[in-house]
């Protein structure tokens, strides 16, 4: 039996490794020795086009764009006490962490990382690694909260250091 479709043509959805994107079509394609439905998926920022199977969205963390509630969760997390930064032990190991939170499709575990990363940046600087996920994160958390608020990058971002506690 075919899982019918969470999304439709038209919606606006997160994906987690690539942002905010359109979905344009939910196209049949052949795909490991079988036709299968899937999601077109286009992230305007990149100009990348991404094709989900249908069956396999909710495990790929495709998700809806935030409602007003979990915003305001959202804008909370921003504003809480960060976590400590764990400046011993393994670096690669602490970047994966943070590249796993960016990736989960969490809108909670983004923001955390956002405003520990830019707390972090502005107390003590970031490693080049810390800094590139620091752009990739909150890239994506801008362009969300942008799209879901109806206003531009800038003030998006601006909106965020506010939360955080920081001038942008």
């Amino acid at each position: 039996m075919a899982k019918r479709s969470k999304f439709k043509v038209g919606d606006t959805v997160f994906y987690p490794s690539a942002g905010v994107g359109l979905i344009e079509a939910v196209e049949e394609i052949y795909l490991a020795g079988a036709v299968q439905s899937c999601y077109v998926i286009r992230v305007p920022e990149t100009h990348m086009v991404v094709k989900v199977p249908v069956e396999r969205a909710e495990k790929s963390g495709i998700r809806p764009l935030l409602d007003n509630r979990k915003l305001k969760d959202l804008f909370k997390i921003l504003g809480a006490k960060s976590r400590r930064r764990v400046t011993g032990g393994n670096w690669t190991e602490r970047c994966k962490e943070i590249e796993r939170k960016i990736n989960s499709g969490s809108y909670l575990e983004l923001g955390e990382v956002v405003r520990d990363l830019m707390r972090w940046k502005k107390r003590s600087g970031l490693s080049f690694e810390e800094s590139l996920l620091l752009e990739t994160a909150s890239g994506y958390l801008a362009r969300e909260v942008a799209a879901v608020q109806g206003i531009n990058m800038d003030d998006a971002r601006s909106r965020i250091c506010t939360y955080i506690g920081i001038q942008n």
